[in-house]
């Protein structure tokens, strides 16, 4: 797995607990940040960040901010050495990515910078575990800007 575009492109990303968590694919990152284009100055959030794939490839691609939650502990060192990874290639600061570690169902949103872009791929099982809770954070995304743009990865027998 690697970034696929941008100042750090081809720097190889770590996985954490293989198996277990499930990045989004170089293929699918590359298709989806095509289609979004420039990220010059964007505020960017990776929810259920995991290996940071989707934030690090927006830092990457030129985005200002990029706020990674996460809130699995095991998960976070994994994250914060490819954030320095991507970082030090990109020749950005560490500070321009920051690393949350809290349930996104729960964090108060007014904390946090207003994104651009949001990123949202959890665990295919919440989908079906926890779905009212996802529809519930999409709705009060709505209330700080209605015009983000959010970018969701789920399983295909929802649709």
């Amino acid at each position: 797995m690697r970034i696929t575009g941008g100042f750090a492109r081809g720097i190889i990303l770590d996985v954490p607990r293989k198996g277990e968590v499930r990045p989004a694919t170089d293929f699918v990152r590359e298709r989806i940040f095509s289609r979004i284009g420039s990220l010059d100055n964007a505020v960017v959030w990776d929810c259920f960040a995991g290996t940071g794939a989707y934030g690090l490839e927006a830092l990457s691609r030129g985005a200002s901010k990029v706020v990674f939650l996460e809130h699995d502990a095991q998960v976070i060192p994994v994250l914060r050495e490819n954030l320095a990874k991507v970082c030090k290639s990109a020749q950005r600061n560490v500070a321009d990515g920051w690393v949350i570690r809290r349930d996104v169902f729960e964090i108060y949103l007014a904390d946090l910078p207003p994104p651009q872009y949001v990123f949202f791929d959890p665990p295919y099982r919440f989908w079906e575990e926890q779905g009212a809770k996802i529809f519930g954070f999409f709705e009060r995304l709505k209330t700080i800007d209605a015009s983000m743009v959010l970018v969701l990865e789920y399983p295909s027998q929802l649709i």
